[in-house]
């Protein structure tokens, strides 16, 4: 299962769209409060975070019991205005 969270919804909505036709259970969220509520209702495998997000999301995903294992994956900055969201960038833990 994974999360996508961006505050651009054509940014979100495309990545998990491409990731669901893949076969992929994804949800896309617009906003840091969206990714929070939805993380922690779904307990997703991987959290894939637009940069422009608010780096205390990312803490507060790791410090939650719910998405603490979760592999938290940032976009990577070139990639956002592209039209193929796979080229990510793992986040140290």
């Amino acid at each position: 299962m994974i999360v996508v969270a961006s505050e651009q919804p054509g940014l979100a909505d495309t990545v998990a769209a491409r990731l669901q036709h893949d076969g992929a259970v994804a949800y896309a969220t617009h906003s840091a409060g969206g990714c929070l509520r939805v993380a922690t209702s779904v307990s997703p495998d991987i959290i894939l975070l637009d940069p422009r997000l608010p780096a205390r999301l990312e803490h507060l995903l790791h410090a939650h019991p719910i998405t603490a294992h979760a592999r938290v994956l940032h976009l990577s900055e070139s990639q956002l205005g592209t039209r193929a969201p796979a080229n990510i960038r793992p986040v140290a833990a």
